[in-house]
């Protein structure tokens, strides 16, 4: 009887890994039909924007559940100056016209080692609404230190890089950091928004 059941088993597993290569081959079967279908109907269609489906085979798993789709990937602030000359010229005019930005900095320069524009806008925006040392609320800022840095300047401890509103909390104590850091980010967004469009 114990035999029996062995044989029982071992069939009954062969049985499922037999029936998953077929389900498998069934919906890749499914989707080149309706792959040819979809190819048929857009070949009587004028041209749109389409996937490319030269290969005819159907879009790999790993295609379609990528894990590195979950982490977005942010350029620097030099990188994304540097990418695009139009947005670094507006940019640069605009915060000029306003008084942000001096006509003897270059945005590019002031904005080196900020890991993102609107971060190194609201910290320029910030030293000047509020009498802040630029290159001090930058140090915070990206945990870099830069050369022309005080020695009034603490800077981050451990040398990391905190967020806007701790940065400035170090400068400022007695201030609503939260609400200053918020707006000027706002602001800096605004800004990059106008600038890029």
């Amino acid at each position: 009887m114990r035999g029996y059941l062995n044989y029982l088993a071992a069939a009954a597993v062969l049985f499922v890994l037999g029936a998953t290569p077929l389900a498998a081959q069934s919906t890749q079967d499914k989707d080149t039909q309706q792959k040819d279908a979809q190819e048929k109907s857009t070949a009587q269609e004028p041209e749109k924007d389409t996937k490319d489906t030269s290969s005819g085979k159907p879009d790999s798993w790993y295609n379609k559940v990528n894990p590195a789709r979950l982490f977005k990937h942010y350029k620097s602030a030099n990188d994304q100056l540097a990418s695009d000359g139009h947005l670094e010229d507006k940019l640069s005019k605009q915060l000029r016209i306003q008084g942000v930005l001096g006509a003897d900095r270059e945005l590019q320069d002031v904005c080196s080692d900020f890991k993102d524009l609107p971060n190194c806008v609201a910290v320029l925006r910030l030293s000047v609404s509020l009498p802040v040392d630029f290159t001090c609320l930058k140090w915070n800022v990206t945990g870099v230190r830069p050369k022309n840095a005080a020695d009034s300047c603490a800077g981050p401890a451990g040398g990391k890089a905190m967020p806007l509103d701790r940065a400035l909390d170090l400068i400022k104590p007695k201030l609503d950091v939260k609400t200053e850091s918020t707006n000027a980010l706002k602001k800096a967004h605004d800004d990059i928004k106008d600038a890029s469009s």
